[in-house]
């Protein structure tokens, strides 16, 4: 059995650690990682890895703990052994994994639907990642949009929560809701739901040059923006402004136009 580890201060190196077989304690399961998602936001993980305590989801095995740590992703495992009689050998699993061969969960709160990861190291980490979800009971599941799934449902997860946050506060005010980043996939999930949404004010997108055709193709903003013509944005309207991108430069340029 192996797991991917990478070194905290230098993102750069990794290495492939040997881990041991687990022998499952009571109420344990066995879950095979099957597939899983690595992305831009996976480094963001890391990135923030201290601050937020994504290192702590997953303890590495080997030498120097304190130095290797293991990134989080989002997958798909199979539960291949189990001393839990709320979840038997054979259910499916999305949720939070490590990149490694396997996972033991000690499954609470199992629901038709769901379970929690109750292991001891996650107990006082955020629930929203200790959730596993279980595919097979799930109406219209599909194990061909896995991929998409993987790839997705976070980023669009939290442009769902950026937009109830827009509309449950009437908009802010703003006449108008400029995107920084368009082109990434939370503004892009972002800008699905405020075209969906008839009360939702004139949406912009900014974007670089190479991807504004892109961002144009999309046809979820009211209009698109290069950075280099931030003037074209009516600076007299009440404006919100949605940045995904972090970079200072191009968000004191917007507040400045």
């Amino acid at each position: 059995m192996q797991e991917f580890q990478t070194n905290k201060a230098n993102l750069t190196q990794a290495r492939l650690q040997e881990t041991p077989v687990h022998t499952l304690g009571d109420g344990e399961v066995r879950v095979k990682v099957d597939r899983f998602a690595f992305t831009a936001n996976n480094i963001t993980y890391a990135v923030m890895g201290d601050q937020l305590r994504y290192w702590q989801f997953f303890p590495p095995n080997g030498d120097e703990p304190e130095k290797w740590g293991i990134i989080p992703v989002w997958g798909f495992g199979d539960v291949v052994e189990s001393n839990s009689d709320a979840l038997p050998v054979g259910e499916r699993l999305f949720g939070y994994f490590p990149p490694a061969n396997e996972l033991i969960i000690a499954p609470k709160r199992v629901t038709q639907t769901s379970l929690l990861d109750g292991s001891v190291h996650r107990a006082e980490l955020p629930p929203g990642y200790n959730l596993y979800q279980r595919v097979n009971h799930e109406r219209g599941y599909d194990r061909a949009h896995d991929d998409q799934r993987m790839l997705l449902f976070v980023l669009h997860l939290t442009s769902f929560c950026l937009h109830d946050l827009l509309k449950s506060n009437d908009w802010f005010g703003a006449e108008q809701v400029v995107i920084i980043s368009a082109s990434s996939k939370t503004s892009t999930g972002l800008a699905y739901g405020l075209a969906d949404d008839k009360d939702a004010p004139h949406v912009i997108g900014l974007t670089s040059n190479r991807n504004i055709d892109f961002v144009k193709s999309i046809d979820a903003y009211n209009s698109v923006l290069s950075y280099d013509t931030l003037e074209q944005i009516d600076a007299s309207k009440p404006t919100v402004i949605v940045d995904m991108s972090a970079n200072t430069d191009v968000l004191s340029s917007c507040i400045s136009t």
